[in-house]
């Protein structure tokens, strides 16, 4: 009987795989490495680390969600998502309405959602279109192709450019101009419209810039364009303990048999790129539209309704006291 006990201690106190799985309420955080083989992400999970970045330490969260899979699910799916990112401006609103705030309270928002784009389509199709307009009303997007080793390097160089057309002027993905943007350059600009020629497509957009005569911070978000939608390669991993393929010389790749792929390499993948892009070159605006741009709208709209709600609900009390009056 003892040895039953301390046995099923042991399992308690021991890491599952399964816990890959784990059900990620809204605050909960997973801080720990998956175990054994890598399974299908079913429910969202969190991992948390601290990491060093320029000099910096940094405490990242990566949030992973299951995939968009059934039509039917789409909108289930993506209406867990969109909680998860408003119940963190909930906790920021609740916080900043505190008389006495926390000096250490933690930054939960959700800065970045990478979407991940399926290699097979030639665009972006309508339940792309749907979940991408959703989830830019409410975080910066930044669109990713994945398993781009399915591509060949004329079908990549076709596919990036019809994705971003899909996108410019009609989805306020993060960096790309949208036509509230334009809309309000214009007010400023003293010249004849007329005479003026918008951008059709991200391209002609870029081409206005002269890149040497710019800003530090004007050159970044022209590199960042000039990349999207990053294509990224996964690496191989063994079935049984879900560490990387040991290829020689190549520390997370593919093997193909007639090749190599090394996963990290600029020369078939952009991970390198978005790598900088997320944890240096662009962490500071991430963070600034975070706060600046949607939490500051979703706090708008939230004070809003609140106030909306009350104006009503004083005006139902008056009435019914009027009505009180008639009756008397």
């Amino acid at each position: 009987m003892l040895d039953e006990q301390e046995r099923q201690k042991e399992q308690e106190q021991e890491p599952t795989k399964k816990r890959r799985d784990s059900v990620m309420s809204e605050t909960s955080f997973v801080n720990m490495e998956p175990e054994g083989p890598i399974e299908k992400t079913l429910k969202p999970y969190t991992v948390s680390r601290e990491i060093e970045v320029d000099r910096e330490r940094v405490l990242l969260t990566l949030i992973d969600t299951p995939g968009f899979q059934a039509e039917y699910l789409v909108d289930k799916q993506l209406h867990d998502i969109m909680k998860y990112i408003e119940h963190q401006f909930d906790l920021t609103l609740a916080e900043e309405s505190k008389v006495k705030r926390n000096p250490k309270a933690v930054d939960t928002q959700v800065h970045c959602c990478l979407y991940f784009m399926d290699p097979k389509k030639s665009s972006l199709d309508e339940y792309d279109i749907r979940i991408l307009k959703r989830l830019s009303n409410r975080v910066n997007v930044i669109p990713v192709i994945g398993k781009a080793d399915q591509l060949t390097l004329a079908q990549k160089n076709r596919l990036k450019p019809r994705i971003i057309q899909d996108i410019y002027n009609k989805i306020p993905i993060y960096g790309i101009p949208t036509q509230e943007d334009e809309e309000e350059e214009d007010e400023d600009d003293d010249e004849d419209e007329d005479s003026i020629k918008k951008p059709e497509n991200l391209t002609e957009f870029i081409a206005q810039f002269n890149y040497e005569e710019e800003d530090q911070e004007t050159q970044i978000i022209l590199d960042y364009l000039k990349v999207i939608p990053f294509t990224f390669i996964s690496y191989e991993d063994e079935p049984d303990t879900g560490k990387p393929l040991e290829i020689p010389d190549v520390p997370l790749g593919r093997d193909f048999g007639w090749g190599t792929i090394d996963c990290l390499s600029e020369i078939y993948s952009d991970f390198t790129q978005l790598k900088q892009v997320l944890l240096s070159s662009h962490r500071r605006f991430l963070q600034l539209d975070t706060v600046e741009r949607y939490y500051e709208q979703y706090r708008t709209e939230k004070l809003t309704f609140k106030r909306a709600t009350k104006l009503k609900s004083m005006d139902l009390s008056s009435q019914k006291i009027l009505k009180d009056l008639k009756d008397l």
